[in-house]
């Protein structure tokens, strides 16, 4: 029986380097805790050549059709320049049924807790990257992962640097007459605890839209556009004393403009 170590058998660094490249700092590794589930990786070449590297981590979230690779390839200039380690979760659609692809998305559905599967992913990464800062992280989402990224701030607020919400269209708001999703009344059901607004307060908070993102998307009180509804939303947190900024994206509508989003939230972080 063949193992993978006949393949690493005698090689020297040199070599490892040169059969493998960078590979090790660009990988798709599997949850440990939870190996229905891998995440991408990516680090600077110069990692390795640091004897104590330092990196801060952002974490990017996928949207419906789980495309993250395209944010990962946009965000990386960015990121090798000014010493960010990039982390994006992989969540396939069709595990609990056949068609859904929407699960990940309220971080508690079906039994699955996605909120601790992205953690479990995380300290794994802090254990094979020393010198990766995982106590506190950056987070970007778009669409999907906006809504991702809305929810995990209110559920894990202080393992938050900062957070940049990406055009969700179905936000949660901080409304306690109104149920989980939309709101936050039975969120203990959930969650096992309620919102900490105070540590949700200590998180900078960017909301992010297409200015052409105004496709019909259903009535509700929030607005029936994308673009409505950000508002809102960005309303409903500075109201709950959440210092939030809103930032209307020239010329893009919902699906297209990956770098200027994901640079857009890359800019917001640094700026902090």
């Amino acid at each position: 029986m063949s193992s993978n170590h006949a393949l690493d058998q005698n090689l020297t660094p040199e070599m490892r380097k040169n059969l493998f490249g960078n590979a090790y700092l660009n990988m798709l590794w599997h949850c440990p805790s939870d190996p229905r589930f891998p995440y991408w990786v990516h680090l600077p070449d110069e990692y390795y050549e640091e004897k104590n590297p330092e990196y801060e981590l952002m974490v990017i979230i996928h949207g419906t059709g789980c495309a993250v690779e395209n944010y990962i390839k946009e965000a990386k200039e960015l990121a090798d320049k000014n010493h960010l380690a990039i982390l994006a979760p992989l969540f396939p659609g069709g595990l609990m049924e056949r068609d859904d692809f929407n699960s990940y998305k309220l971080l508690s559905c079906d039994g699955v807790r996605y909120d601790l599967i992205l953690l479990a992913m995380i300290e794994d990464m802090k254990n094979r990257y020393p010198g990766v800062k995982t106590d506190r992280f950056y987070l970007f989402g778009h669409s999907g992962g906006g809504q991702f990224a809305n929810r995990f701030l209110l559920v894990h607020p202080e393992r938050l640097k900062a957070v940049s919400i990406g055009a969700p269209g179905r936000p949660t708001f901080l409304n306690r007459e109104e149920d989980y999703f939309w709101g936050i009344r039975n969120f203990r059901d959930y969650f096992d605890k309620d919102v900490d607004l105070e540590a949700v307060r200590k998180v900078p908070v960017q909301i992010t839209v297409g200015e052409r993102d105004t496709k019909y998307i259903g009535d509700s009180p929030y607005g029936d556009n994308r673009v409505a509804r950000m508002r809102s939303l960005k309303k409903n947190f500075e109201e709950a004393g959440i210092e939030t900024s809103l930032q209307i994206l020239t010329g893009l509508e919902h699906a297209d403009g990956e770098k200027e989003r994901v640079q857009a939230a890359e800019r917001f972080f640094l700026g902090l």
